[in-house]
């Protein structure tokens, strides 16, 4: 019985290194891509809060633009974490 559990381990492990793998390439390609687009798009939506913040825009939604402008930076941080996880 220990037999069975032990190779049944590895080929859990062994299935789990062969869908791995791939999903961890493709993200490691696309990671300076994804870099720049969240960065950018992070910065910009800041930048762009604060100025329409300091002219007094009439209408323009100061804490909805600056949530969206952080959470490109924290899809930025969790595509990462995903990578690290994985890429263990």
């Amino acid at each position: 019985m220990r037999r069975v559990n032990e190779s049944r381990r590895e080929i859990i492990r062994w299935l789990w290194h062969v869908v791995r793998l791939p999903i961890v390439m493709l993200l490691v390609i696309l990671e300076p891509v994804v870099a720049l687009l969240c960065g950018a798009l992070a910065l910009l939506g800041v930048l762009t809060t604060v100025f329409f913040k300091l002219i007094a825009a009439p209408h323009f939604p100061t804490w909805t633009m600056l949530a969206i402008s952080i959470s490109f930076g924290l899809a930025l941080v969790l595509y990462e974490g995903a990578i690290a996880v994985l890429s263990d």
